[in-house]
């Protein structure tokens, strides 16, 4: 008799504890683990008689449970950080196509005036600042230029190798540089900070 009413004890107890753990708990993943290791260990003092009469220590049983709902909390947390990383490289993917067709969308805005006053032509590409949030202009990091001399379809430059004159001076491309910045710097409402001109070829 005295078995049975310590056994109803425990469980009357136990009830009481696992409500108010349940009472403490915030809402959310954590809370399902602890009911289902609370389930588990109310089962096993309601199961205590018949355990003890059969020699099994609970106490081992109660370890090995938790060591089991633990175990899923880790593969949870594992198949999150799964996801998350499958996220940032779509992320990424799609932010290297936007500055991909942005770059084109620049090209194509400029070469045409490009050629008519300059005679070049512009290769473009476009680097962002790694924020999770983009802010387009304000994000730009540096707008990369390479300009190319163009010549008309058919037309042959002639060669002129004059050992007397010293090489050209890199002057004349340094302000064809800040001029072509400008301009692109109007044409595309930017900053002409964030605009890098440089000649094909050369440094």
């Amino acid at each position: 008799m005295q078995l049975v009413i310590e056994w109803v004890t425990n469980i009357i107890l136990f009830l009481l504890f696992a409500v108010i753990i349940d009472f403490l708990l915030p809402s959310g993943t954590m809370q399902k683990y602890v009911k289902m290791a609370v389930g588990l260990m109310l089962l096993l003092v309601m199961l205590a008689p018949v355990l003890r009469l059969a020699s099994v220590d609970p106490e081992q049983l109660v370890a090995s449970a938790l060591a089991r709902v633990s175990d899923g909390r880790e593969g949870e947390e594992e198949i999150k950080n799964q996801i998350e990383q499958q996220k940032k490289e779509i992320q990424a993917s799609q932010r290297a196509y936007i500055l991909e067709q942005m770059a084109v969308q620049l090209e194509n805005d400029a070469n045409e005036e490009l050629m008519e006053k300059y005679g070049l032509k512009a290769d473009v590409n476009v680097y962002a600042k790694p924020r999770d949030d983009w802010r387009m202009p304000d994000d730009i990091k540096t707008i990369e230029v390479v300009l190319s001399k163009q010549r008309p379809a058919g037309a042959v430059e002639p060669v002129v190798i004059d050992t007397t004159k010293p090489p050209a001076s890199s002057e004349g491309d340094v302000s064809l540089a800040e001029e072509v910045r400008a301009f692109l710097a109007g044409r595309w409402e930017i900053d002409e900070d964030k605009i890098d001109v440089q000649f094909r070829g050369r440094e």
